[in-house]
């Protein structure tokens, strides 16, 4: 099985006619997406706030207008991803919010799962996971939020006994060396996310919201892959069998 992983796409819509290319020649058998399909630099400054000063916020609104533009955003998006005829697992970005309205972008698509909400079974192997940002608040409604402690009480239940077989998808990376904010000093990585790995095991731990350090790391006998952000035309191609991780030229979006 070869599948072409992809995060954090944040409204780059030019880079669909170079990847129709690409693709094409790479022969993937299923597409995973780590999340954030939006562009949203309001949804981000409230996310940072939150993250910066541990508080949660006073009552905010998004208009009717937020969510006609995010409907549309979405279902462009998966008509792309769909177009390439393979199966796509993914799970929300912490922009991505609120989720319900990605959940119901989706609902007409038959190909496409977010395994957030129900694992997938493909080729031998089991894809399960949870999206947006680990951080100091529960939040689903300007950004997509969970705490260490409700995540661990949430992925904690995904896996199943066949772990070698499981491949976790996340938005959130590990503390990893893929997991590198702006700064060489910027720790995105929740380690929390290590406890499940080293706990679990699984096969492949598929993750994004690093921009600034695509590539790969282990944490025990899992491989971690951050393909980097898609809308500077960054991707990764896993060769399952063959345990390979290939990170193509990025494209010239």
């Amino acid at each position: 099985m070869r599948i072409a992983l992809f995060a954090d796409y944040h409204g780059g819509d030019r880079v669909w006619p170079l990847l129709e290319e690409a693709l094409e020649e790479e022969r993937v058998d299923l597409i995973a997406f780590a999340g954030d399909i939006l562009a949203s630099e309001e949804r981000e400054a409230l996310w940072q706030k939150v993250y910066t000063t541990g508080k949660p916020l006073g009552k905010t609104e998004q208009t009717e207008d937020d969510g006609v533009i995010d409907e549309l955003t979405y279902r462009e998006f998966f008509i792309n991803l769909t177009g390439f005829g393979v199966p796509v697992v993914f799970v929300p970005g912490h922009i991505d919010s609120p989720t319900s309205r990605l959940n119901e972008a989706i609902s007409g698509f038959s190909n496409v799962q977010n395994v957030q909400n129900a694992a997938f079974e493909f080729s031998g192997y089991t894809f399960v996971g949870w999206g947006g940002a680990i951080g100091p608040v529960d939040e689903d409604s300007n950004f997509y939020s969970v705490k260490a402690t409700s995540f661990k009480k949430k992925i904690g239940k995904v896996f199943s006994s066949d772990a070698e077989k499981t491949v976790l998808l996340v938005h959130n990376p590990p503390v990893s060396r893929v997991a590198l904010g702006q700064s060489s000093d910027e720790e995105l990585g929740a380690e929390v996310l290590n406890q499940i790995i080293e706990k679990n095991g699984p096969a492949y731990c598929f993750c994004g919201h690093a921009h600034a350090s695509p590539g790969q790391d282990n944490i025990a006998s899992t491989i971690v892959v951050n393909p980097g952000p898609m809308f500077r035309g960054r991707y990764a191609i896993i060769d399952v069998e063959n345990h390979r991780v290939l990170f193509p030229t990025p494209l010239k979006v």
